[in-house]
């Protein structure tokens, strides 16, 4: 529980003797650090003493910008040689804050309540206050050779007040280990995109909406984010917000958007495909088949991109099999074979069933005479 008096008598009781404590968070107290220490009595813990104390910290304040650096006559982490700074912040309860470090300086940012328990501690510190009070700030080098100029940037995280995210707008909110359900009203018909951020877990989103329908997504916005990107009906949908493993806590953002098509506007699910060509289609859980026939034998190249889902590319026909997962770097496809001449069939799908969204196919075809191997 995080109060100024205490926090104050543990300011006054380490001072700059605690070197190393934040942290190394449990080094003991050496003997002549305990012989120093005062005992908790009316005078050391009396509120005057106590703001006393909390002056020799620098203070910071949410919203405003605090610059520092870390030099080799910064305090010392006896534990593994690094630097720290040290500062004090006052938060307020059911408030959520983040507390960004960023500049030359490789580190992390620490946060600890008076009772010098370690809260988080990252490059951005993202957290909800449970009792108000005075809390300590520490910047910390990544190891003994970090030294270098920082900027602290804090911030009071505004949340959205509402359970419908509405197309367009952003929608702000914070997970606390239960899943969150938030309704989404589709007036229009046509291709939209969800997605599912947050810095602080690992997003899963799903949606429910009319007819049965149902879609869900891990990673397919890359860096562990969530996006869906499929055809909606009008109707009424139901999404559900929670971590890929039920256990996340943190501030996520939900985006809805219509989703941009290619600069021709036209898809294509089915039909031929044509050398050194390619075409976009719209994958939404089944895979979608084209043919391609070949005049003469060649190296044949098949790539298939999406930013919406992990892909998936497979050739049959004339004697082979063959498929790719990612080949093409990322999520993204890529197949070569060497092709008899005859008509073969390309399926273009998912990873996941789940999965859904725009996509590019391309095709590259060059005569050869070397023989295929069947």
């Amino acid at each position: 529980m995080a109060k100024s008096a205490s926090l104050a008598f543990i300011l006054v009781a380490f001072g700059g003797a605690a070197v190393g404590f934040f942290i190394a968070q449990a080094l003991p107290l050496t003997e002549e650090m305990a012989e120093k220490a005062p005992t908790e009595n009316a005078e050391t813990t009396d509120q005057p003493a106590a703001a006393e104390a909390i002056v020799g910290l620098e203070r910071l304040a949410l919203a405003e910008r605090t610059r520092g650096e870390i030099t080799s006559a910064s305090e010392l982490n006896g534990n593994d040689g690094s630097r720290f700074m040290r500062y004090a912040i006052a938060l307020d309860a059911d408030e959520i804050v983040e507390i960004s470090l960023d500049g030359a300086l490789q580190g992390v940012v620490a946060l600890y309540d008076d009772q010098l328990q370690l809260l988080d501690n990252a490059p951005v510190v993202r957290l909800r206050i449970e009792e108000s009070g005075d809390y300590v700030v520490v910047v910390s080098g990544a190891d003994a050779y970090s030294y270098g100029p920082f900027t602290i940037d804090s911030r009071s995280v505004e949340l959205t007040d509402a359970d419908t995210v509405t197309i367009g707008e952003p929608f702000d909110s914070w997970l606390q280990g239960d899943a969150d359900e938030i309704a989404l009203n589709i007036e229009e018909a046509g291709l939209y995109q969800l997605e599912m951020r947050s810095d602080d877990f690992d997003p899963y989103l799903a949606i429910e909406g009319p007819n049965g329908y149902t879609r869900e997504d891990d990673d397919s916005a890359g860096d562990l984010d969530a996006r869906i990107a499929d055809f909606f009906e009008p109707g009424e949908y139901t999404l559900t917000a929670r971590s890929a493993y039920d256990d996340g806590n943190g501030v996520y953002t939900l985006f809805v958007a219509p989703h941009e098509l290619p600069g021709d506007g036209e898809l294509r699910n089915d039909g031929s495909l044509t050398a050194d060509g390619s075409l976009s289609g719209w994958y939404s859980g089944e895979p979608l088949i084209y043919q391609l026939e070949l005049e003469e034998s060649s190296l044949v190249t098949l790539e298939m991109r999406s930013a919406d889902f992990d892909t998936l590319i497979e050739i049959s026909g004339q004697g082979v099999a063959a498929s790719d997962d990612d080949g093409a770097g990322g999520t993204d496809s890529r197949l070569q074979e060497q092709l008899l001449p005859g008509i073969y069939t390309v399926s273009a799908s998912g990873f996941s069933a789940t999965g859904s969204g725009l996509f590019e196919l391309n095709v590259e075809m060059e005569p050869t005479e070397i023989p295929p191997e069947l």
